[in-house]
């Protein structure tokens, strides 16, 4: 039993070291096929060099660029996990190597391509290279320009034009009051009467001519008070016309600067178009080789539509500021000077909130307030008893053919009961007055906070359009770092300089409106103080 079982078991032992034997030789034959297909993928890629492949300038034709050995975007270590896909196929030719190994035809094809050069096409940017030293305009030029738009404005408002009838009209109003202080010389005539029914006795009323002479000897003030009145309501017409001259001054100078900042800016955005064309123009001469690279020209040409979106829209600003100062100057142009840079200096904040409190608006509110309060006075004198000295005489005979003689005589008329309705005027009149009061009231706070606001503006906008100005500086070489990464060293995607290009023009947009901004807040500063006609002809503040 013993022998039979130690058999058994040595007989297993032989048999499991065949099995194994017979596996191993399986798998050296299912190996095998692979093995000797195979090809060796080496570890470097021998790059050609090639020729350059640049930019133009925005607004000019490309031209010939001179042969230059550098590394190709398209054979860059950067762009070589494109498409290759490491399993035998490679580029169709069995290489195994995909993108990463341009063919020689594609190489000869992009070295027989004429490009223009990148640094030709960064040239597009004068301000980024202009400093604080930079001489700038005068403040006197800029005066003498809108103060030439505004004078064309005031000889074609209408506004202007009815605000000088309305002086015309207080100032007769002021002459019609001070006339009643005149005797009021009065004639009339009568024809024969006709009598109906009764009896008749026509001859006692023959037909006359009648003079009648009245002048008021006392009236407790009524007539001064109402010359009063009337003077108010002609001071405040006067002050109304300095208020429209001043709004006036403020719109033409407002929308004269206005649309200076959007012209810049649609030439800033007309330049962007122009390099994002240029990009997209060169992206197609790309591609057309390597369809791998479309991606690229896709983001290139989403950005060119955002620039043509952005240029669209300053363009659509500009038109609205033209026609706003063309209803307010007519067609004639307003030169502004090339230089960005104007010396505008806003006055002291302390004068202006002085001046401030002589607004026109606000003298104009007072006047009218004095108007009503005077006119109240007047109301309250005219209802007590008036003294009047009469003076008559008529050409007409009595019945016996005598003629009447000059009659001379002293009235009393005293308005005892008029129900109520003189109180009432009375009374609404002291309110008026109370309402102009607190508009003066209102207006006055307006202004001073308007006058702080616009100061404040202006100082801190001049100041961010400064930072923007050497920003642009700083972006402008950071545009050119990104793009000679991408291009030369395959180190940035076109990504990154796409977002480096549109931070620059950002910037560079940014730094225009926050110049022109704080021009128009300097502006608005004289404007609330009710000195910016003044400033604008030169005077002193």
């Amino acid at each position: 039993m013993h022998s039979t079982k130690i058999t058994h078991a040595r007989s297993m032992g032989r048999h499991r070291g065949l099995r194994i034997l017979l596996l191993a030789m399986a798998g050296g034959l299912l190996l095998l096929p692979q093995g000797l297909l195979a090809q060796p993928v080496p570890r470097e890629v021998p790059l050609k060099a090639a020729r350059d492949v640049t930019l133009s300038a925005a607004d000019d034709a490309p031209k010939q660029a001179a042969s230059a050995p550098a590394t190709h975007p398209l054979t860059a270590p950067a762009e070589a996990n494109g498409n290759g896909n490491g399993n035998g196929n490679g580029n169709g030719n069995g290489n195994g190597n995909g993108r990463m190994a341009t063919s020689s035809a594609q190489v000869k094809a992009y070295e027989e391509r004429s490009t223009v050069h990148f640094s030709e096409w960064l040239k597009d940017n004068p301000d980024a290279a202009r400093r604080r030293s930079t001489g700038s305009v005068q403040e006197n030029e800029i005066r003498a320009i809108l103060a030439g738009a505004l004078n064309r404005a005031i000889d074609r408002s209408p506004l202007l034009r009815q605000t000088h009838a309305e002086q015309a009209a207080a100032a007769a109003d002021v002459r019609e009051a001070q006339g009643q202080r005149w005797p009021q010389i009065d004639v009339g005539a009568n024809s024969q009467p006709v009598s109906l029914g009764g009896a008749s006795n026509d001859s006692a009323n023959p037909q006359a001519i009648t003079l009648n002479m009245t002048t008021n000897v006392f009236d407790w003030g009524r007539t001064g008070k109402t010359i009063d009145s009337r003077k108010e309501l002609n001071s405040a017409a006067d002050q109304k016309y300095l208020a429209n001259l001043e709004t006036l001054a403020r719109d033409v100078s407002l929308n004269v600067v206005e649309l200076e900042k959007n012209r810049r800016v649609s030439a800033i955005s007309q330049h962007y178009v122009e390099r994002m064309s240029t990009l997209v123009g060169m992206l197609k001469e790309i591609v057309t080789t390597d369809r791998g690279r479309s991606s690229e020209l896709t983001q290139a040409r989403a950005r060119l539509m955002e620039a043509q979106a952005s240029l669209d829209a300053s363009r659509a600003r500009e038109r609205d500021n033209e026609i706003r100062l063309r209803k307010l100057i007519g067609d004639a142009p307003v030169k502004l000077p090339e230089n960005g840079d104007w010396a505008l200096v806003s006055a002291n904040l302390n004068d202006l909130l002085a001046a401030a409190q002589q607004h026109p608006a606000l003298r104009q509110a007072e006047h009218e307030a004095n108007a009503s309060e005077r006119h109240a006075e007047s109301l309250r004198a005219g209802e007590k008893p008036q003294l009047n000295w009469v003076v008559t005489k008529t050409t007409g005979e009595d019945q016996l053919g005598r003629e009447q003689p000059w009659q001379t005589m002293v009235t009393v008329n005293w308005p005892l009961f008029r129900g109520g309705s003189a109180r009432a005027a009375r009374e609404a009149a002291l309110m008026r007055a109370d309402a102009e009061r607190e508009r003066k009231a209102q207006q006055q706070l307006d202004l001073e906070f308007e006058t702080r606001t616009a100061e404040q503006d202006a100082n801190t906008l001049l100041a961010r359009a400064d930072l923007y100005r050497d920003l642009t500086s700083e972006t402008d070489a950071v545009r050119k770092a990104f793009f000679e990464q991408w291009y030369h060293l395959g180190r940035r995607t076109l990504l990154d300089v796409l977002i480096a290009e549109s931070d620059h023009n950002n910037n560079r947009i940014n730094e225009v409106s926050n110049r022109f901004d704080g021009y128009q807040a300097i502006l608005k500063a004289y404007a609330s103080a009710g000195q910016l006609t003044q400033w604008l002809h030169g005077g002193q503040n």
